[in-house]
């Protein structure tokens, strides 16, 4: 697909000649001339351009004739064929009489308005109608069509041998937003991606699905920037967790990333994308840690009551050492610091399974720090998890208290789990509490604690340290 995108983008400006022109073979001269270009444009190599009525188009040309067309009253269906999902030609000269052949039987079969055969594994067709607007469902039904005629097998080296397609495709008219070379170029390409994944492996453009990829690469291109070279593009905010029946001072708090960015994106949206990006979240990680390292070590100079804080990582981040080595160097210079950082790590059968994650884990609490099990369930895979003696605390979601409106509501799924930790000896936070009966409800077991916005907000890092300091003062005055 690199290859399409980067011959199409330069292909406006350099000349690919065409082979085979009213006659079944590809001309000498043409050939020759295809290898001249090839030596001085490496990344052309293996480009030929075929149509039906001229004897030396190349894709610009092919695109200015199918533009020409009367703007008002065409419309255009273009589609971009991928000549066996997985390769079936190596290259273009080594198979010039099987790709001859199977691009006359393509043009004979389909009768497209124009046809283009580039490299050996793409081919290009446009069909053009009459008509003001762009039918989704029509297109998608010529795509169809299209795949019905392509020939199931190609002649190679007098064998038979099966082949099978990826289409995809786009229609358009003069006045379309997404009239233009390059922009039809971009959106071909693009879909291909989706044509290949698809069952049948047929994908009609969609605008829409096309212009919300794009955004987000945008967004992780910015966003990889900014972890990548700005680390000050982050701040962290901090969410209270509290004993029910305690509610003046927090005994924890979550540390919670924001990202200052023109769009005031939130990490419901950056978040997620950093799930796909292992090298980006142990970043955002090493971000997270450094801050919260960096605040708890000036309270500690400061002789300031230390209170816990929770970090999320993922599964992924322990399947390396980067976070244990991190975290040792970070520790080197105030190691009783580690005891206040507890890592939360979401629900996961690889916590259980792989040995390597667990041997990581023994270290980094060897160190001194904990570990928490994020949304936790109600199941037997997770119940499992609390037998290795790795984690002091377990998270539950809003979930499990939802429902809980009145007084007389209660959690069945909630209950078991603060039995079973109760036994474990394990604290149980319960996070999204949002009214009065929820907050009663907690406050009944007597190994919970919570967070929630009916109890506190996040609170910034001024609030943070203010509220810690009050805090240290009141220790002070009772000691």
């Amino acid at each position: 697909m690199d290859n399409i995108v980067l011959a199409l983008s330069v292909g406006v400006a350099v000349i690919s000649i065409i082979a085979l022109v009213r006659v079944n073979q590809l001309r000498k001269g043409d050939l020759k001339t295809l290898r001249d270009i090839k030596e001085a444009k490496s990344a052309l190599s293996k480009k030929v351009f075929y149509h039906g009525d001229s004897d030396i188009p190349n894709y610009r040309q092919f695109m200015q004739k199918l533009l020409k067309v009367e703007r008002k009253f065409t419309r255009y269906h273009i589609s971009l064929i991928k000549l066996g999902k997985q390769p079936v030609f190596d290259d273009v000269e080594e198979h010039l009489d099987s790709l001859s052949e199977l691009f006359n039987t393509i043009s004979k079969s389909c009768e497209p308005f124009a046809l283009a055969l580039y490299d050996s594994e793409y081919i290009l067709m446009a069909y053009v109608t009459q008509g003001s607007g762009a039918n989704a469902q029509e297109a998608a039904e010529k795509q169809l069509e299209i795949l019905a005629k392509l020939p199931d097998q190609v002649s190679i080296s007098n064998t038979q041998v099966p082949i099978d397609y990826a289409i995809s495709s786009l229609s358009l008219t003069g006045y379309s937003a997404i009239y233009g070379m390059d922009k039809v170029q971009r959106r071909l390409a693009y879909s291909m991606e989706h044509a290949l994944e698809s069952d049948n492996g047929v994908f009609f453009h969609n605008e829409q699905l096309y212009k919300a990829e794009m955004y987000k690469k945008h967004v992780l291109r910015k966003l990889t920037s900014s972890i990548s070279f700005n680390p000050d593009d982050f701040y962290l905010v901090f969410q209270p967790i509290y004993i029910p029946h305690d509610l003046d001072r927090p005994k924890r708090y979550e540390a919670l990333i924001r990202w200052k960015n023109n769009r005031n994106l939130g990490p419901k949206t950056f978040i997620p994308m950093l799930k796909s990006q292992p090298g980006l979240q142990e970043g955002m990680t090493e971000i997270v840690l450094n801050q919260v390292f960096s605040l708890l070590k000036v309270q500690l100079e400061t002789k300031k009551h230390l209170t816990p804080i929770h970090i999320n990582i993922t599964k992924q981040e322990l399947n390396t050492e980067h976070l244990f080595s991190h975290l040792k160097q970070l520790l080197k210079g105030a190691p009783s610091i580690a005891s206040f950082i507890i890592f939360e790590v979401e629900q996961n059968e690889a916590l259980a399974d792989s040995e390597y994650i667990k041997s990581n884990m023994r270290k980094i609490i060897n160190l001194g720090c904990k570990f928490s099990i994020d949304n936790f369930a109600n199941d037997k895979k997770s119940y499992q998890l609390l037998s290795n003696g790795y984690y002091k605390t377990i998270k539950v979601d809003k979930s499990y208290i939802g429902e809980i409106r009145d007084r007389r509501a209660t959690s069945e799924s909630l209950e078991q789990i603060m039995s079973t930790a109760l036994r474990a000896k394990l604290t149980v936070v319960v996070e999204g509490v949002e009214n009065q009966y929820q907050l009663e409800y907690v406050k009944s077991f007597e190994n919970a604690m919570l967070q929630g916005y009916y109890i506190s907000a996040p609170l910034s890092v001024h609030d943070y340290l203010s509220l810690e300091g009050k805090r240290s003062l009141s220790v002070n005055a009772l000691q």
